[in-house]
């Protein structure tokens, strides 16, 4: 396994007297597939202590780890963290783990589900054989959605998982569009990716009603931006950033245009009639970048190129 920054969710039967985190209030229980209308649902995992998380799982993961086991095992014990939270309603705590900062990479923050079933710990998101998922911007939100008894799952700022019976898989388009925007919160512009996703991922044209969010002072330099435009005829700058999506900046405010539309972001954008053309990353500067999606400024229609993964739902990268 190479070296990245983890952040380890291991869903673990742990003992009862952990703690629950049964749903209530107004909003009362759901049964497979349903929503709830009001925010106060959403459930997170809160932090526990190291001890809870039992070490004979922790030196399975660290004996895949890039660093010898011994380093391993000692850096989660100077900076792991562990939290708690209840997935399946059965008044257990599952486990949520960060093991250290000595697994790190540019895709972010790893996050790895575990169940206890009798005397196996069993993952509950394998992928590709890799146990995991890598976030830069980790949530640990519990949805108040259900599949198969099982709570859906917030992992990042816009990527959701759900049970499929036998483990946790990504969700697709169509989950996106059923979720409640209510769930979230409309007040800061770090929750735009959901909201985006809700009304329009997975759709190749679509008419975007921009959603305006206050952005601090420092928003098109806390990251690095890769591209942006003047546009004076909409009075707005288009603002593609690092690993991140094309926005469209009126002074303090902004809204999503696009979310990520390649690993680097869009590193190239031009203005053409009324179209915004928005091209990928670059790989060969002797050629411009492929074109990903052209946004009308006139018609608000967004237009995404077939066979382009912009705007698709978030997936764990190969």
């Amino acid at each position: 396994m190479y070296k990245r920054k983890t952040v380890i969710l291991i869903l673990c039967l742990a003992f009862a007297e952990f703690g629950t985190a049964f749903l209530s209030g107004a909003c009362g229980r759901l049964q497979s597939g349903q929503a709830r209308s009001c925010s106060s649902a959403v459930e997170h995992f809160h932090k526990v202590p190291k001890k809870l998380f039992p070490r004979s799982v922790l030196k399975h993961l660290c004996s895949d780890a890039a660093e010898s086991e011994s380093d391993c095992l000692e850096s989660f014990q100077e900076s792991g963290q562990v939290w708690a939270g209840d997935v399946n309603d059965d008044g257990i705590n599952e486990l949520l783990i960060y093991p250290g900062p000595d697994w790190s990479g540019t895709a972010g923050d790893t996050y790895i589900l575990y169940q206890r079933q009798a005397r196996k710990w069993t993952p509950l998101y394998p992928n590709q054989g890799y146990f995991g998922w890598q976030v830069p911007d980790p949530r640990f939100d519990i949805l108040p959605v259900l599949h198969g008894g099982y709570h859906d799952l917030r992992v990042s700022t816009d990527w959701c998982l759900k049970w499929d019976g036998e483990k946790y898989v990504d969700y697709e388009a169509s989950d996106y569009h059923k979720l409640s925007p209510d769930f979230f919160n409309r007040s800061t512009w770090y929750e735009a990716g959901i909201f985006w996703n809700i009304h329009y991922t997975g759709l190749r044209h679509v008419r975007i009603k921009p959603q305006w969010f206050t952005i601090p002072s420092d928003f098109s330099t806390r990251g690095r931006v890769n591209a942006k435009i003047e546009d004076s005829e909409q009075g707005v700058v288009w603002t593609a950033l690092f690993k991140g999506g094309v926005w469209g900046v009126r002074g303090s405010r902004a809204f999503l245009l696009l979310p990520q539309p390649a690993y680097k972001g869009s590193e190239q954008m031009e203005i053409d009639g009324d179209w915004l053309v928005i091209h990928g990353e670059i790989e060969d500067f002797s050629t411009p970048p492929p074109v990903v999606a052209r946004y009308n400024r006139r018609t608000k229609e967004l237009q995404i190129v077939k066979g382009t993964s912009a705007g698709d739902p978030p997936r764990q990268p190969d």
